[in-house]
């Protein structure tokens, strides 16, 4: 008897080895068939067909060549197989999924967008007495910054302290360029420096608004 159990668990074992082995390529093979199917439909529709071409290569541009047949395959691009015009339905498919990323992304960015909009409100400060004096002080030694071209202080305090771009430090750095008559008196008489910063806070706590630099992306 235990002869005979050990005969058959090994003739079940035997068995289900030999199903396991024959449904795995099954699988692999259907795989291949499916990129081949994709493969073989892109080729017929693109051709002779510019159309199709040039919506396949503006689809291509948002996903990648990497990934595109995988994209297309799961997305659906072989419900066109069965089309009495293939073509046209490629077409649609291509097109379809351009403009769905296309507007995906647009979504995207002016969600981003509003969402740094409402960082910078919910970071904004009270323009109390003590920060407004702050910030017409850290206003007035930032452009002298600027006047006396200490690049790596303006990027790497004023910058993030008055929350501005890259492209915001570029224009103020523009326009404060623009004063020869202070640089000059600078270049001659650099104490003269000091004068100008002491000028400069007067003014901005008197008119904050105005002289702050950045002024309503600071405050409340």
């Amino acid at each position: 008897m235990k002869i005979s159990k050990i005969l058959i668990c090994a003739i079940v074992s035997i068995l289900v080895a030999s199903c396991t082995k024959k449904i795995s390529p099954t699988k692999s093979k259907e795989a291949i068939s499916q990129a081949e199917q994709v493969s073989l439909l892109k080729e017929q529709t693109e051709a002779n067909n510019p159309y199709v071409i040039a919506a396949k290569n503006q689809l291509l541009q948002f996903i990648g060549s990497k990934n595109f047949d995988n994209y297309i395959t799961k997305h659906g691009i072989l419900n066109c197989e069965g089309d009495n015009n293939q073509s046209s339905c490629v077409l649609s498919f291509y097109l379809n999924e351009y403009y769905k990323l296309n507007y995906d992304m647009k979504l995207k960015k002016v969600i981003e967008e509003n969402q740094a909009q409402l960082d910078i409100e919910l970071s904004k400060i009270t323009a109390t007495e003590s920060n407004i004096k702050n910030y017409c002080q850290s206003s007035a030694d930032f452009i002298a910054a600027i006047y006396t071209k200490d690049t790596a202080k303006i990027n790497q305090y004023f910058q993030p302290k008055f929350r501005m771009s890259a492209q915001d430090i570029l224009s103020l750095q523009t326009k404060i360029s623009k004063d020869n008559y202070s640089q000059f008196l600078i270049e001659e008489n650099p104490s003269i420096l000091q004068e100008i910063k002491v000028d400069y806070v007067e003014k901005c706590l008197n008119n904050p608004k105005d002289n702050i630099i950045n002024y309503f992306n600071i405050f409340r």
